[in-house]
């Protein structure tokens, strides 16, 4: 196939990116982490400005793309915010992703770029979590621009590459403190790839990059020791330790979770080939690719702290080398056989994102809300319609882990959150109690409220306690 044709594919191949990631976007329950982005985002916006924690909740690139994006959509306050606003975020740095392998065709060739790109565009586990407002697709995002500046430093090594590297690397560094994985494993992969650099020139990249590096970090954090703090004093929920072969058995092990077979272990494979011809054919690019996708698996395997989304970054070089391995095929075969794993892959991110989005028999679901939570919120709108009562009370919420609560509460009416029970518990219109407060409340409440059972996560059950003459309310507008 000529060039211009070959080129041609690519406005499909993004299209597609694009589609699999926006549409239907606003369909999932909002997810725990999305909702604590939210309200972050809304303290932006609500001009109450952005406070680095270093013990929790990650860098400000988030809540700050996110609030430009509320403005642009005319949103001023939490109550405001959409989730298509939000996500959107997440789905536009995500579709971009599809993008880089166009600008690495110099390293890749035409054909591994394009075949690079649509396993990119197709991956469940790239599609599923850029439709999701975290931090993670941003994180892929400005790393894919960081490789790119690294390849562009690796084939005419200019100021202006370190530069660019250094700004997107401090990008990386402004969105999560985990950059420090990608980067350490991409600095391995520059020493070992076999790169025909000096000393000289390496030390002046270095030196224009760290400068490009800091400066972000100064304009995103104030003060760039606030940040590295994070390494230490970071708290880590000992409810996300996984065992060592967790990411073997997410992305590569067969599983079959009826009526879905799930398993990306046709693009690990081509990965292999592709890492096999960087090594053969003496590619410092592709080499430091296949080096790096190797240290950050073995890195997160290695940590008992362990998500799905951690291994975004990860599978988007293997997405890449695996266009590489089909592009040394050169036959028919090759072209069969990156068909087959193509269309294995889009069957699965169909089914991951519009058939499974939110059930356990999808293994990229993580701690999922459940769709309860939406049918209490519709309960709660319509009790301020026709309750005068309700609409004159207050709501409470009893107890801890009660995200994204705040989220599908937010638009009712004043809501307190408490980790003890407030002595006037019985005046309230509702009370929401987390499973270890509900045997208490169920006592204080008995004579005063009725209870219902609604699901919040999977797993993660609340009692709904409903004062009984707002609930004598409800049943008469019945």
């Amino acid at each position: 196939m000529t060039l211009a044709p070959l080129r041609l594919i690519w406005i499909p191949v993004f299209l597609l990116g694009v589609g699999l990631r926006f549409f239907d976007l606003s369909e999932a329950p909002l997810h725990a982490d999305e909702a604590v982005g939210a309200k972050i985002t809304a303290e932006r916006l609500e001009g109450r400005g952005y406070f680095f924690d270093p013990s929790h909740f990650h860098g400000p690139t988030l809540s700050w793309l996110a609030s430009w994006s509320a403005r642009l959509a005319g949103e001023k306050s939490f109550v405001d915010l959409d989730i298509l606003t939000l996500r959107g975020v997440a789905a536009l740095c995500g579709s971009l992703i599809v993008l880089l392998p166009l600008l690495l065709r110099r390293w890749m060739g035409e054909m591994g770029a394009l075949v690079g790109g649509l396993l990119l565009a197709t991956s469940p586990l790239l599609c599923f979590y850029s439709r999701v407002f975290i931090h993670e697709p941003l994180l892929a995002f400005f790393a894919a621009a960081t490789l790119a500046c690294l390849a562009w430093w690796m084939t005419s090594p200019s100021r202006l590459a370190a530069v660019c590297g250094g700004l997107t690397l401090g990008l990386m560094a402004a969105t999560k403190e985990t950059f420090a994985i990608a980067a350490c494993s991409w600095l391995i992969g520059l020493l070992v790839s076999g790169t025909q650099k000096s000393l000289r020139q390496l030390g002046i990249a270095a030196a224009f990059s760290v400068v490009a590096f800091l400066a972000v970090l100064l304009a995103a954090y104030g003060n760039p020791l606030s940040f590295f703090s994070t390494y230490v004093g970071y708290a880590t929920d000992p409810g996300h330790a996984k065992p060592l072969l967790y990411y073997w058995d997410l992305l590569i092990a067969p599983k079959h979770r009826p009526p879905q077979w799930w398993s990306e272990a046709g693009v690990a494979v081509l990965a292999l080939a592709g890492a096999w011809t960087a090594w053969r054919g003496a590619n410092p690019f592709l080499r430091l690719l296949a080096v790096s996708a190797g240290v950050q698996f073995v890195v997160y395997s290695a940590i008992s702290y362990k998500t799905p989304w951690l291994m975004v970054i990860s599978w988007m070089q293997v997405c890449l080398l695996a266009g590489v391995g089909v592009a040394t095929m050169k036959n028919w075969r090759g072209l069969v056989l990156a068909g087959v794993v193509v269309f294995f892959q889009l069957e699965q991110t169909y089914a991951a994102l519009f058939r499974f989005p939110n059930d356990a028999r999808n293994p990229l679901v993580y701690s999922p809300t459940s769709s309860d939570i939406e049918r209490l919120r519709d309960r709660l709108h319509a009790l301020k319609k026709i309750s005068p009562a309700f609409q004159e009370g207050r709501m409470a919420v009893l107890g801890n882990g009660y995200w994204p609560l705040p989220w599908y509460l937010r638009d009712t009416i004043l809501t307190g959150y408490f980790e003890t029970m407030p002595e006037d518990l019985e005046t309230y219109a509702v009370v929401i109690a987390m499973p270890e407060m509900a045997e208490e409340s169920g006592q204080r409440l008995a004579a005063t409220h009725d209870a219902f059972f609604q699901g919040l996560r999977h797993e993660v059950p609340v009692t709904v306690f409903v004062r009984r003459d707002i609930r004598a309310e409800e049943l008469v507008s019945q």
